[in-house]
């Protein structure tokens, strides 16, 4: 397999693992509401935690449908600039779709290709990506989780919308920083275990290869 190939799958494979990594992480209702208990944050609002919950849901539904829906919180008043940050977050949601099922595709031709050549060296190239990424994004969140937090708004969002006042968007006291540092550390979590499994096919794999030869 030509080096211009083996690159090419070794990016692709990072791009599935964090695009579905994100994914999964975000739609993991249930961190959410583990979080409702552990961060006490019916302390923060008026509503009972049957609320918040149904709330997050409507949230989580509304940013995963490519639907053109108004956004209106049922239980909470909302400003314009909520709604359009919300818009906006459901338009990266759509392209990380595109992302993940493109990547999917361009991975599962190189996989082929890897079987065909027998060479299994982007199983090996993507794990070491992505444990020097944790390292990286790890060491990065402990130091200052919240300028990391506020970097990446900035570089995701044009504006500031996602800076809300609980005045006008009450959303926010339901949805503090600490829950987003728990969806940071699931989604750590998760490609660090999709790069052991790389790991350990790789070895595996490569391992038959030199017993077939």
């Amino acid at each position: 397999m030509k080096t211009i190939a083996r690159l090419l799958l070794t990016f692709s494979l990072l791009l599935f693992i964090t695009a579905s990594s994100v994914k999964i992480a975000l739609n993991f209702k249930a961190l959410y509401y583990w979080d409702v208990e552990h961060l006490n944050i019916k302390s923060y609002t008026t509503l009972s935690k049957e609320e918040i919950k149904s709330t997050y849901d409507y949230l989580i539904n509304f940013i995963n449908t490519d639907k053109t829906d108004e956004f209106r919180i049922p239980l909470l008043p909302s400003s314009k600039e909520a709604a359009i940050h919300f818009q906006e977050v459901k338009s990266l949601f759509i392209k990380l779709n595109y992302i993940l099922f493109s990547s999917a595709i361009v991975s599962a031709a190189g996989i082929y290709y890897m079987k065909k050549y027998r060479d299994f060296s982007p199983l090996k190239w993507c794990s070491i990506m992505i444990w020097l990424s944790f390292i990286v994004l790890s060491g990065t969140f402990y130091i200052n989780f919240d300028k990391s937090f506020n970097f990446f708004h900035k570089v995701l969002f044009n504006n500031d919308y996602w800076l809300f006042s609980p005045k006008t968007d009450p959303v926010i006291n339901i949805l503090p920083q600490e829950f987003f540092l728990h969806c940071a550390i699931l989604i750590l979590l998760l490609i660090v275990l999709w790069s052991a499994f790389l790991l350990i096919i790789f070895r595996k794999l490569n391992k038959d290869k030199r017993v077939s030869i």
